[in-house]
């Protein structure tokens, strides 16, 4: 029973510190910390490498990269895990720069439940949606084995890597050489079978010796000469449509994107 009571203290001691901390960085205007860890997750020492990363990977690059832990979501947002990490993003001046880019990791512990939120145009150059669903990979199965740090760890080495390629003009994007070889490969396949079921009806016609044979029993030709008079060709110029040769693209509005799920 004792034993208890102490966790429940201990639980809401690191919640009156992490709302007091927040409330202090709203009234002067500052941001959090790039490491926030209300839940309890990481020793000390984990804690200050985690920030030291994340620190010299944001000044570098010039976005942020943020870890917050909470119990439970539902204390800053109640209709999703997601809108909480926007929410705490946004409440708190979080990201770098005028832009204030960044991109932000929240852990809710009460039902395990995470959720990763990018803001930013140069976030969102290195971020984008492949390259989000590709990163959630790197850390989800820490978090499956409660291996807290190694989680964060991997999340901000990995966010170094996609900050690094994109500063180079390269950002992580999707391959497009294996869906294109798959349709070339589809394609000449389908030329094959076209090929073939020609091939196969010239070898089933036979030549004729002379035009009647070509012709139904009731009907004979009484000459045996074609001769041709005059030939007509006819042709109708086809316009071009002025949108035949336009571009599609698509757009994404100025409040970020991210992705949400349990581990």
């Amino acid at each position: 029973m004792k034993k208890r009571i102490c966790r429940l203290l201990l639980a809401f001691l690191l919640v009156l510190v992490f709302c007091v901390s927040m409330a202090a960085a709203e009234q002067t205007g500052a941001q959090l910390s790039c490491v926030t860890d209300t839940a309890g997750l990481l020793s000390e020492n984990e804690k200050m490498l985690l920030e030291r990363m994340a620190e010299s990977v944001s000044q570098k690059y010039g976005v942020g990269v943020y870890i917050v832990t909470v119990e439970d979501y539902r204390d800053f947002h109640s209709e999703g895990v997601y809108k909480a990490t926007y929410t705490i993003y946004h409440e708190y001046t979080m990201g770098e720069g005028p832009n204030r880019d960044g991109i932000m990791l929240l852990l809710s512990m009460t039902d395990r439940k995470w959720a990763m939120f990018c803001y930013g145009s140069r976030c969102e150059y290195a971020f984008n949606s492949y390259g989000q669903e590709k990163l959630e990979k790197v850390f989800l199965d820490n978090f499956g084995e409660d291996d807290w740090y190694g989680g964060f760890e991997d999340y901000v080495k990995e966010c170094s890597v996609y900050l690094e390629k994109a500063s180079a003009g390269k950002p992580v994007r999707a391959s497009l050489f294996y869906p294109l070889l798959i349709v070339i490969g589809l394609s000449l396949l389908a030329a094959a079978v076209v090929v073939a079921v020609i091939w196969q009806k010239m070898d089933t016609v036979s030549k004729k010796a002379t035009a009647n044979d070509y012709v139904s029993a009731g009907l004979r030709l009484t000459e045996q000469t074609d001769r041709f008079t005059h030939k007509t060709t006819s042709s109708r110029k086809i316009e071009r449509s002025s949108s035949s040769d336009g571009s599609s693209h698509s757009e994404s509005g100025g409040g970020g994107s991210g992705r949400s799920g349990t581990f």
